[in-house]
């Protein structure tokens, strides 16, 4: 596999594994506070939601979080690219 092959993969690997201790770092904490509390949050992000929904303002932030998103991809890839060494045959 090509230098930029192996770097997209294990950028992809790196950035699933740090979501996935996030995710799981979140879930234990509100497990922690329990079943109550949880719902309660939720209902107020609802009622927050619920209050204020705009089309154009939801697009232009799933624009801005994907650029932000194949950014920082690019750029882990970029640099586990630069970590690893030459491969034998370079194109």
């Amino acid at each position: 596999m090509r230098r930029t092959g192996t770097a997209r993969v294990l950028a992809v690997l790196f950035i699933g594994v740090v979501l996935g201790i996030y995710l799981h770092f979140r879930q234990t904490q509100w497990l922690a506070h329990g079943k109550a509390a949880f719902l309660a949050d939720q209902a107020r992000r609802f009622d927050k939601i619920a209050a204020y929904h705009s089309a154009p303002a939801m697009l232009v932030a799933g624009v801005i979080f994907a650029v932000l998103g194949a950014g920082l991809y690019e750029l882990v890839a970029a640099g586990f690219a630069r970590l690893l060494p030459p491969g034998s045959v370079e194109e």
